[in-house]
């Protein structure tokens, strides 16, 4: 450009006429345009544009997107650069790219002023790249040369192997329909031969469409003396050849047996023999199908006789399932005693406790406690004595009638619970039966009200410390389960109230609990480890109260 100035300030002072600078400014721009185009048309890329301004070693210039590759892309392509990027190529020292892009020197006096073995090294790296892209560009026209010729081949191996199949197949087909018109032919000169053959003999009377019919074995024989099926088993019988209409009517209306023997897939015998084999395959169906329907019947009816048993349905209702041969006959006299309304003997009691242990049923154990309850509620009446309702109350609680627990306990008048024996128990009662309703924080009152009574007695300590165990106070509840041991509860007890409470928390505060009770005393508590508390196969276990 300072060339261009000084040319322009001659032309203006009349030392050179400005036709002549301007011709050669234009010249000078055509040959930087013509190659300009010649490396766009030849796809140019950053890297081409860098070997252009000999800068392809200087980190950035060939990275897309970076401030020195986008200011080489605007001079190449002939966008003047702003003020920020003209000071951006003087801050990294590329002073003579900052000359040419201020226009102060020509490109050709930016390339004269570059050291020769750089601008020969640039242009040996522009040409060994070209070098590589027409090679690529050849091994990919030859690979999609190779690939068409691929194609093709295997297009023609395609119709080839099409071409060899459809001749095999319609070779097939010649062979198969001829055979089939020679066997048509057979049959019907067998057909006819036969016909005539009969209708020679003496006293010979035409059939009639009935008897043709039965001959073919057409299933509706009503069907088979009517236009057209009549008309077509009528040519067959005498051997006459069908129309295209009527072999079209066999076709479409589903006789395919007939269809066959018309066009001489098969011959009348074996039409016969298929007939045969079909009605042999259908009567062992239904055959069968009746065998089984005597079957369900046979066990319908065993059914309703085994659910009208006054027996079934007692042991049913107590949900004793187990077969009548297996049962002991002492069982059915405890079923009948309990369901005339009477309390169960203590030996009977004792007996399904042991022995008989695997009758001992959920509901038969409702069943036992629901008649204690109200014998002892009778007795309470009868006597007015608390202690029968509080016992009432704990064999309510042991059917799962925590309600009528309260309702009973709720008669006993307050005046009546003077002694501090008897009045813990009742608040020791009610507290559990608000347990079962999940009512805690009253049952916790009054199982610390009780406690206060008698503290030297167990049976509050254990409700207390079930109580915060199902609020996930497990230290606490820990600490009034050492008090009811230390007052004479059992560990079997408080144990195996644990293991219900366990079972019937949800799975957060089982892990919860779970981690508690190994921190205390991992021996003890080790079945909190076993799968089957995790998987649901026990029952919930329920905690049996304690009768006062």
């Amino acid at each position: 450009m300072v060339e261009y100035v000084g040319q322009f300030q001659r032309a203006a002072f009349g030392q050179e006429r400005t036709s002549d600078y301007c011709e050669r400014i234009q010249v000078r721009l055509f040959k930087l345009e013509r190659t300009r185009l010649y490396m766009e048309l030849n796809r140019t890329t950053l890297y081409d544009i860098a070997c252009y301004f000999c800068v392809s070693d200087i980190t950035g210039a060939t990275i897309p997107c970076t401030r020195l590759s986008n200011i080489l892309e605007s001079m190449f392509h002939g966008r003047p650069l702003t003020a920020l990027s003209l000071s951006y190529l003087q801050q990294q020292n590329l002073n003579d790219l900052h000359q040419l892009a201020s226009g102060q020197i020509t490109y050709e006096a930016f390339i004269a002023a570059l050291d020769p073995v750089l601008v020969a090294r640039e242009q040996a790296a522009r040409l060994e790249r070209q070098a590589k892209e027409v090679e690529r560009l050849a091994q990919e026209a030859e690979l999609a040369k190779r690939n068409r010729e691929a194609a093709k081949a295997a297009r023609i191996a395609r119709k080839a192997k099409y071409d060899r199949e459809y001749e095999a197949a319609e070779t097939a087909r010649v062979a198969r329909e001829t055979e089939w018109a020679a066997q048509r032919k057979r049959n019907c000169e067998a057909a006819e031969a036969i016909y005539n053959a009969r209708m020679s003999e003496p006293g010979s009377v035409a059939p009639t469409p009935c008897d043709i019919a039965r001959h073919y074995r057409v299933s509706n024989p009503q069907g088979a003396i009517t236009s057209p099926l009549s008309n077509i088993l009528e040519a067959l019988y005498k051997g006459l050849p069908l129309s295209a209409a009527y072999l079209n009517y066999l076709k479409i209306k589903g006789f395919s047996r007939l269809y066959a023997l018309a066009i001489g897939q098969t011959t009348y015998e074996s039409y016969i023999s298929d007939l045969d084999a079909a009605e042999a395959a259908e009567t062992a169906r239904l055959e069968l199908a009746e065998a089984q329907r005597r079957r369900r019947e046979a066990a319908e009816a065993e059914r309703l006789a085994r659910e009208s048993d006054p027996a079934y349905i007692l042991r049913k209702k107590y949900g004793i399932l187990a077969n009548a041969q297996s049962l002991k006959p002492r069982l059915m006299d405890i079923l009948q005693n309990l369901e005339t309304g009477n309390r169960m003997a203590a030996d009977d009691f004792v007996w399904l406790k042991t022995d008989g242990n695997e009758y001992f049923t959920e509901e038969l154990r409702e069943a036992y406690y629901l008649r204690e309850a109200e014998f002892a509620s009778n007795e309470y009446r009868r006597t007015l004595d608390p202690w029968n309702a509080i016992n009432a109350s704990g064999h309510f609680r042991k059917c799962n009638q925590p309600e009528s627990a309260l309702e009973l306990l709720a008669c006993v008048p307050a005046n009546r619970l003077k002694l501090p024996k008897l009045h813990s128990a009742m608040c020791t009662t009610r507290g559990g039966a608000m347990r079962d309703l999940g009512r805690l924080e009253e049952a916790l009152q009054l199982g610390k009200q009780g406690h206060e009574l008698q503290p030297r007695n167990f049976r509050p300590c254990t409700l207390i410390g079930a109580v915060f165990m199902e609020l996930g106070d497990y230290a606490a509840g820990n600490d009034w389960y050492a008090k009811a041991e230390e007052r004479g509860a059992s560990k079997e007890i408080i144990d195996t109230e644990l293991r219900s409470i366990f079972l019937r928390a949800d799975k957060a505060w089982r892990e919860k609990m779970r981690a508690f009770l190994l921190a205390k005393d991992p021996d003890r508590y080790r079945w909190v480890n076993d799968k089957k508390y995790f998987s649901g196969s026990l029952p919930i276990l329920k905690t049996k109260p304690i009768v006062r």
